[in-house]
């Protein structure tokens, strides 16, 4: 359970930030820049991260990788701008989170407050924040890398 500060920094914030920006599914062909979230306490994060890299590359889409550990997280629990504003503003078509916890109230906040137009995830969280939701059988726990290739095959299948 979290104080009640913390609590009303988060919707706050929340409310601040939030994106109004209207949703679809997009296929990779007209995303021009994207943003991927990675679970940086996982086992896989750095070949993830590389993975991610090599995929947008090749796909020849800019991407940028968010990779929050406690030391980037502000008071309220979400990345501090300097970490999640890339030159000032973000302006990302697709944005994918590969974080699995629901109680991640960073990853909610990123999800959330993404200007993106089309929202990838692996739970999801409060607010109906992904257009697409990839998840692992139940029972099942499924790798960050396993996910990031099932997210893969599904926006490669995406006309």
């Amino acid at each position: 359970m979290i104080g009640p500060i913390k609590y009303i920094s988060r919707v706050l914030a929340l409310r601040k930030w939030k994106s109004s920006n209207s949703r679809a599914i997009v296929p990779l062909s007209k995303v021009k820049s994207a943003v991927v979230l990675v679970d940086s306490s996982a086992e896989d994060a750095s070949s993830v991260s590389r993975s991610v890299k090599q995929f947008f590359d090749y796909k020849s889409i800019p991407v940028e990788l968010l990779c929050p550990v406690k030391e980037q997280l502000n008071y309220a629990g979400y990345l501090r701008k300097k970490f999640r504003l890339f030159n000032g503003t973000r302006q990302e078509d697709l944005y994918i989170s590969l974080v699995t916890d629901p109680e991640d109230f960073a990853a909610r906040f990123e999800a959330l407050c993404s200007p993106a137009s089309f929202k990838v995830g692996c739970c999801q969280f409060e607010g109906e924040s992904f257009d697409l939701l990839v998840s692992s059988p139940e029972g099942v726990e499924a790798s960050q890398s396993a996910r990031f290739s099932a997210i893969k095959e599904y926006l490669s299948k995406i006309v």
